[in-house]
């Protein structure tokens, strides 16, 4: 027979998410007017955790929404030539990936505040409804200006997916669970970033580019059943809505802040948009977007400032050690694996020749290596204790790959290739290590905005990351064609693009012109993974800013303290 601690440390199980919620805002309420408005928190009863088969149904379904999230971010690389074609537009390139980028970017912050405030199940479908539509007026375009509507739509709905991912996950699984199912979400979802070129490829070469987007909707449908045949707990009780609550929500999602905030991103994505682009960087346009940006920045920071905890994203939380550590690590090290993904096509395809299809196989030891590589630290994060050792590991070891596959040559061997690809497979053992952190160290009513925070992060910085990177391989390219390749011209090898084919009409097969070209590819890519070599370092130092948390003794310490409090409450 269970003793009367054991029942009560399994009644908090069950509960600890709704008593973190309800004493955090019993400490603010006390001498602070600002929390007495805050329609968030509510004491109710306890909702229980999932287990078993309710928590199999709702995991298959956030790893395939994070799957789909992921895919469309990079699907679209290897179909646009395609798409350029057939609606004879090839100066909206940018725009198809811009707008996306842009709408998701400006909506993120505020969807921290709709996850607060608003049923967590029901935010996260919201968003996911707008995603399909998105998606679905993408596939059905029929014109170059539809696609880019389409593009805007999916990208609202983008904005709240990755981060309501994470925070239904809080309010699902228990303390001592949750780095494990965190990691797997996202884990396996980032292997939509690496196969994402390849599935593009594939559609386009055989079916048509309109699957892209299309692929999103039987799969969407199947996450639509499963999340909703189930219970989703909140991570935090929530009053029920009313015309009261909802003026006190309305005047608590800080909508000055986000009308000072949206200029200010688009302005920056658009001026990284054109000065990447047929602009550059030199011109008006661009630097004109860029001061813009910075000025309504600097309003936007001092209005923050004045709504302090009301505001869209608090200073005073961003400012914790914890959290922009936290963002920083996260941002850096998928910015390492969205190079990856962006890159490695084009060495398979242009520098060894290999048709987007079967480069999908030279891949596979990175794919393979990062599920490992989460697997493991997930299931044995909460058992050793920390999560920083982990963040450490990934971010030095993936570095180490990053700064090897820096190196590959057209003679790199296989061997190479695929031993390489588990080092650089590692950066999966820290993939949730900022999400856990922020879990871990922020009351239960701030998880949503702080991990909104998070997640903006990485859209902002990694777009950012994806430009530099562009760059560094266009004048990297640019310089070696023009010095050890004076026959080909350097905007003709521009214009090629990547593909196998185009690159080796740039010089006579066989000659040793075309050996020098190939060689100006590889060199080409490998600057760009020096850069990224870099980016893994800067993540490995931000991450020990993260905070030692033993996690073992902070699921201990909450048994101890709230099991005393259910004893009490039921005799």
């Amino acid at each position: 027979m269970a003793t009367p601690k054991e029942k009560a440390v399994a009644t908090v199980d069950a509960t600890d998410n709704v008593k973190d919620s309800s004493a955090t805002l019993s400490s603010k309420s006390e001498g602070d007017p600002d929390s007495m408005n805050a329609p968030a928190v509510a004491v109710g009863d306890a909702t229980p955790y999932l287990t078993g088969f309710k928590l199999f149904i709702l995991m298959t379904g956030l790893t395939t929404l994070m799957f789909l999230v992921m895919l469309d971010i990079a699907i679209l690389s290897t179909a646009i030539p395609q798409i350029t074609s057939d609606f004879n537009r090839l100066q909206d390139v940018g725009w198809y990936v811009g707008a996306y980028s842009l709408a998701s970017a400006t909506i993120q912050p505020l969807t921290g505040k709709f996850y607060t405030y608003f049923s967590t199940k029901w935010t996260l479908l919201t968003f996911f409804f707008i995603f399909e539509v998105g998606s679905a007026v993408c596939g059905a375009a029929q014109s170059s200006v539809m696609l880019i509507i389409g593009r805007c739509i999916a990208g609202i709905g983008c904005a709240g997916l990755s981060n309501g991912t994470l925070t239904v996950i809080v309010g699902a699984v228990s303390n001592d669970k949750r780095p494990f199912y965190t990691g797997l979400a996202m884990g396996i979802g980032q292997i939509g970033i690496i196969i994402g070129p390849i599935i593009s490829g594939a559609f386009t070469e055989h079916v048509t580019w309109r699957w892209c987007f299309y692929i999103n909707l039987p799969l969407g449908a199947l996450v639509g059943v499963f999340l909703i045949s189930i219970h989703i707990p909140d991570h935090i009780v929530k009053r029920a809505l009313s015309t009261e609550v909802l003026k006190e929500i309305f005047h608590n999602l800080d909508l000055t802040g986000f009308s000072l905030f949206a200029p200010a991103s688009i302005m920056l994505l658009l001026a990284l948009q054109f000065g990447s682009g047929d602009y550059g960087w030199k011109s008006p346009a661009v630097i004109g977007c860029f001061c813009g940006a910075g000025v309504v920045a600097v309003l936007f920071v001092l209005w923050e400032k004045r709504m302090g905890k009301k505001a869209m994203i608090p200073l005073e939380l961003v400012k914790r050690q914890a959290v922009w550590s936290s963002s920083i690590y996260y941002a850096f090290s998928m910015s390492v694996t969205i190079g990856g993904g962006n890159f490695m096509p084009i060495y398979f395809q242009s520098v060894r020749g290999l048709a987007p299809t079967m480069s999908a196989v030279y891949v596979l030891p990175s794919i393979f290596g990062q599920i490992f590589f989460v697997l493991l630290s997930g299931g044995l994060m909460t058992r050793l204790g920390y999560y920083i050792p982990w963040a450490a590991f990934a971010a030095g070891v993936s570095s180490i790959g990053s700064g090897i596959i820096g190196t590959w040559k057209p003679s790199t061997t296989l061997a190479q290739i695929f031993g390489i690809q588990i080092l650089y497979s590692a950066r999966g053992a820290g993939m949730q290590a900022g999400a856990v952190a922020l879990q871990n160290q922020l009351p239960a009513d701030e998880i949503a905005v702080g991990t909104s925070f998070l997640i903006f992060c990485q859209n902002i910085i990694s777009s950012i990351f994806v430009t530099i990177a562009n760059t560094i391989f266009q004048e990297s390219l640019r310089s070696r064609i023009t010095n050890n390749a004076p026959g080909v011209s350097p905007e003709q090898a521009i214009q090629a693009g990547g593909s196998a084919d185009a690159v080796r009409k740039l010089a006579p097969a066989g000659s040793e012109l075309l050996e020098k070209v190939l060689l100006a590819y590889s060199e080409g890519f490998g600057d760009v993974f020096y850069f990224y070599t870099a980016v893994g370092v800067a993540s490995f130092f931000a991450c020990f800013g993260m905070g030692w948390v033993d996690l073992r003794k902070n699921t201990v310490k909450k048994d101890e303290t709230e099991g005393t409090d259910v004893e009490k409450q039921t005799g």
